[in-house]
C-alpha cells in the first residue's frame, strides 16, 4: 500500500513565513493554510470526526481495488486501521460515547476505539447510504426513499420524508432537517409534517462542533452557512483552488475537506493573516478568488 501523508502541529496555527501567510482558504476574512493528510488513491463516502480524541474516519480504494476503512489521528499525527471492516460509504460518531457507527453493503457496523473492536450494529439486508449521528442514528438506503433513524436497534421512517430520493443531508442545532433531492435542497422543520424548498443551487451539507448548518458549493467553491436569525444563508468565504466535495468541521471547528480535483484530503488550520474573496467570472463561470492582504 502507497500514501503519503504531510505531518503537522499546532504550530501550523500560527505560521507566518517572510510577512506573508499561506492562504489556501479565507474564512471570516481570516487565512487558513492547508496540510495533506492523504492521497494517490481516491477517497469514497462520507468524513467523519471523533471529537474527542480529534481523529477524522474516512475510506478509499487501493490500485488493487481492495478497500480500507481506516482514520488519522490529527493530533498525534498516526494513521488508524479500523478492524474487521474493509469497504464502507456511511460513517457517523456518537460523540459522547466516541463509539463509530459505519454503513455499507451489509447494514451498519458499530466500532469501539477504546477496544479496537468492530462489530455488526443492525440493518444487514441493508447497503447504508448516508448516516448522521444526533440522539440517534439517521440513515438513509442506497436506491431506496426516504429518511429513518435507528434507536436502540429499532428502524423507523420519518413520515415527511418517505416519498424523497435523499442524497445527503444533515440535523442542525434546532433538528431541523435539511437534505439535497434531485439537485435541490429542502428543509424539514422540526416539528412539521412537509419537507419545503430550500435552494436550487447544488451543496454538499455539513455542521460545525455546534450542530450550525454549513453548505459547501463545489463550483465556486464558498462556504456557507445558515444565519439563524433570518433562516437564509450567509457567505463565511471561498477555498482558495480546487473542488471541496466533503467537508467536516474538528475538535477545534477547523475544516477538513475532500478535494475531488486532486483526490487529495487536507486539513485546514488558521494563519491569522487577513485575506477577502472576491468574484470572477459571469454567471456559470463564476468562482471564488481568496487573495492575502499581505500578498
Amino acid at each position: 500500500m502507497k500514501y503519503h501523508l504531510i505531518v503537522f502541529g499546532l504550530s501550523a496555527l500560527t505560521t507566518l513565513i517572510s510577512g506573508k501567510s499561506h492562504c489556501h482558504a479565507c474564512f471570516d476574512s481570516i487565512c487558513y493554510s492547508k496540510a495533506l493528510i492523504f492521497q494517490n488513491h481516491p477517497i469514497s463516502g462520507q468524513l467523519a470526526v471523533d471529537r474527542v480524541a480529534n481523529i477524522v474516519h474516512f475510506h478509499y480504494e487501493d490500485t488493487r481495488t481492495a478497500d480500507h476503512t481506516v482514520a488519522f489521528d490529527l493530533d498525534d499525527i498516526r494513521f488508524l486501521y479500523i478492524p474487521d471492516i474493509q469497504f464502507s460509504f456511511a460513517r457517523t460518531v456518537d460523540q459522547a460515547t466516541r463509539d463509530v457507527y459505519i454503513g455499507g453493503a451489509n447494514g451498519i457496523y458499530k466500532y469501539n476505539p477504546i477496544t479496537n473492536e468492530t462489530s455488526r450494529y443492525g440493518l444487514s439486508d441493508k447497503t447504508i447510504w448516508h448516516m448522521q449521528f444526533k440522539d440517534k442514528i439517521y440513515y438513509t438506503i442506497f436506491k431506496t426513499k426516504g429518511l429513518y433513524t435507528l434507536e436502540k436497534k429499532q428502524s423507523k421512517t420519518i413520515p415527511a420524508l418517505k416519498d424523497f430520493n435523499i442524497d445527503d443531508f444533515i440535523i442542525d442545532k434546532k433538528d431541523d432537517i435539511y437534505f439535497m433531492s434531485n439537485f435541490t435542497v429542502y428543509k424539514l422543520k422540526k416539528g412539521e409534517s412537509k419537507a419545503t424548498f430550500f435552494s436550487s443551487i447544488i451543496y454538499s451539507l455539513t455542521t460545525d462542533i455546534q450542530d450550525n448548518a454549513y453548505f459547501v458549493q463545489r463550483e465556486n467553491r464558498g462556504l456557507y452557512k445558515i444565519n439563524y436569525r433570518t433562516g437564509r444563508l450567509t457567505e463565511i468565504g471561498a477555498f482558495g483552488s480546487g473542488a471541496p466535495i466533503r467537508t467536516v468541521f474538528d475538535n477545534y471547528n477547523n475544516v477538513i475537506y475532500y478535494d475531488a480535483d486532486d483526490d487529495k484530503l487536507y486539513y485546514l488550520t488558521p494563519t491569522y493573516g487577513r485575506c477577502k474573496v472576491t468574484n470572477e467570472g459571469k454567471g456559470k463561470t463564476l468562482r471564488k478568488k481568496v487573495a492575502s492582504f499581505f500578498d
